[in-house]
């Protein structure tokens, strides 16, 4: 596919998700077989552990607000690990995932069909301060870090520094934006790069396709457990934070992906209801109409736990947790979701409806009048009962919601802002500190 010529460089996109699967698979790392740990997944509803381009596109819905992208966007799993050794798992409030125009170049490249990529190291237990991007200055470890949304603006760390965070603790990882413009996977990842400044700068030689720029935030509710002495542990066996990661699978329908980048990649505004490309396909509504399904393996994952899913060990570091420690080497096939197992979407939605949708209220004025896009039918009960607030970080078109008034700045560059929600957290900045 063509580059897209630009003449701008700061401004983005923010798509919001809530949840569509909770199983421990891996299409990416584990085609076919359960994976080491447990991940959250936002997007396609229909994600097992054989998805691909193609079987993505026949998703019934998409957990996230654009109908047709059915990509699939995961990360892992946040439980704390209690004093008498059980684990629970902490409520995810789902994520927000931002596309970027960012970089030195005047062009970017959509993602192809069938282009996939993972950002961040799940071995990592420390900031590796010496592991430079290539021509860059910034350690490569700066493409992870967290935010605790507590109501004071502080230092966002490459760790778990503080996990008391009244409004949630938001885990932050950029991905590549630099590709060999050759490979749609290479299992060593080494088909993408970050550019010189991780989530800003010039691509390298060997790299020199840009792409959109990705980023992910995703919420888990730290203050909803209560403590007793224990510790916040990722599904992985990470204490720390250092290892976090995320995963991406594309699922966009070429054309619309194309026409969004060239109109709205560079817009100010950030909200995907201002981006006509995207209007045809967009739900307001898209976490009830296309709920979480149950988990694909007969292992628990939600809930209280006697150990963590998987052949997990917990390691806090410093030194890097060993294969070993994170994976038993078990090959099970998983499964996929018989039919009567799926939980049915809300909405009678049908692809290319267009829903005249009002606009989320501004800090540049009052908000417009309000109305939900029809039709709708009643919703149908999860086969497994999942946690309600599990069901994702999302708001609603018809609530009164906030925005900034645009994209502040990352060395040069528009910095996210997660918008006030249904659950009422409350705009933050995100910076990537020198």
């Amino acid at each position: 596919m063509g580059s897209l010529f630009t003449g701008l460089s700061q401004a983005y996109w923010r798509l919001s998700c809530g949840l569509s699967q909770t199983s421990r698979i891996d299409p990416i790392i584990n085609p076919g077989s359960l994976s080491g740990h447990v991940h959250k997944f936002a997007g396609a509803s229909n994600i097992n552990a054989q998805s691909t381009y193609e079987s993505l596109l026949q998703a019934p819905c998409s957990s996230c607000e654009i109908q047709d992208d059915k990509s699939a966007y995961w990360t892992p799993s946040l439980y704390y690990q209690h004093s008498n050794g059980s684990f629970e798992e902490v409520p995810n409030r789902g994520m927000a995932v931002y596309y970027l125009g960012r970089g030195d170049n005047k062009t970017l490249t959509p993602f192809p069909p069938g282009f996939r990529m993972v950002s961040g190291d799940k071995a990592a237990r420390s900031y590796k301060k010496d592991k430079l991007i290539p021509g860059g200055v910034r350690p490569v470890s700066d493409r992870v870090n967290f935010a605790c949304l507590d109501g004071t603006y502080s230092k966002e760390p490459n760790y778990m520094a503080k996990t008391d965070c009244k409004d949630g603790l938001r885990a932050q990882v950029h991905f590549q934006s630099c590709w060999n413009g050759r490979d749609l996977y290479k299992p060593d990842n080494s088909h993408v790069e970050y550019m010189s400044g991780v989530d800003n700068g010039d691509c390298p030689n060997t790299h020199p396709v840009p792409l959109i720029h990705l980023f992910y935030e995703v919420l888990y509710g730290v203050n909803d457990i209560k403590l007793d002495g224990g510790k916040f542990v990722f599904s992985h066996g990470d204490t720390t934070g250092y290892g976090f990661h995320g995963d991406f699978m594309n699922g966009w329908k070429p054309d619309v992906l194309a026409e969004g980048i060239k109109q709205c990649a560079f817009s100010e505004e950030g909200g995907v209801q201002y981006c006509p490309p995207f209007k045809p396909s967009l739900d307001s509504k898209f976490s009830k109409n296309c709920p979480q399904q149950p988990p694909l393996d007969k292992e628990p994952v939600h809930g209280m736990l006697a150990k963590l899913p998987g052949c997990i060990t917990v390691t806090s570091g410093p030194q890097d947790a060993k294969e070993s420690d994170m994976d038993c080497g078990s090959a099970r096939k998983a499964r996929s979701l018989d039919e009567e197992e799926q939980v049915v979407p809300e909405s009678d939605y049908e692809d290319g409806q267009e829903f005249d949708l009002p606009l989320p209220t501004t800090t540049r004025g009052p908000p417009p009048s309000f109305s939900s896009p029809k039709p709708r039918s009643k919703r149908s009960k999860p086969t497994e009962e999942i946690p309600e607030e599990d069901y994702g970080y999302v708001y609603d078109y018809d609530l009164p919601t906030t925005t900034s008034r645009g994209p502040s700045v990352i060395n040069g560059s528009p910095k996210p802002h997660y918008m006030r929600g249904k659950r009422g957290f409350k705009p933050s900045d995100h910076v990537l500190e020198a």
